[in-house]
């Protein structure tokens, strides 16, 4: 019988990683051309938009291979996962407090979807880079 571990989930090819760096700056340009357009697109719909494409672009760094990609990789990426989630839970609770002061009251609406999904790839990615760049201080080649 064959078991489920989310060390083995198969990734993506490093070729993914040419689409997700334009995510990033077709999102802007997307946005920017909407209010050339005059399409009535209100600040928050652009913000949405502009998570949204970061996002995408991010869970495909997150989820393509390394050059390498050995067990140290994969521990490296594990811990990047629970560190992200970490990070997310505090950055959450951060917008509630700040909104809090700003209105008098805590708005759920200022929490989007998109926001949540690119802070969250946003930390995992950084705590991944971070991890992989302390490993080659520490251990130079």
């Amino acid at each position: 019988m064959k078991t489920f571990s989310l060390l083995h989930v198969p990734m993506l090819d490093r070729r993914w990683r040419k689409l997700a760096f334009l995510f990033f700056p077709v999102s802007v340009l997307l946005v920017i051309a909407m209010a050339i357009l005059r399409t009535g697109i209100d600040p928050d719909q652009a913000a949405e938009i502009i998570y949204l494409g970061w996002a995408c672009g991010l869970t495909l760094l997150n989820l393509s291979k390394e050059k390498v990609e050995d067990e140290m990789i994969k521990t490296f990426r594990l811990q990047a996962f629970h560190t992200g989630f970490f990070w997310l839970m505090c950055g959450l609770v951060a917008v509630l407090i700040v909104n809090y002061f700003r209105f008098g009251s805590i708005h759920a609406e200022a929490i989007s979807a998109g926001m949540v999904l690119f802070l969250l790839n946003l930390y995992v990615w950084a705590a991944f880079e971070y991890q992989k760049w302390r490993s080659n201080e520490q251990n130079p080649s």
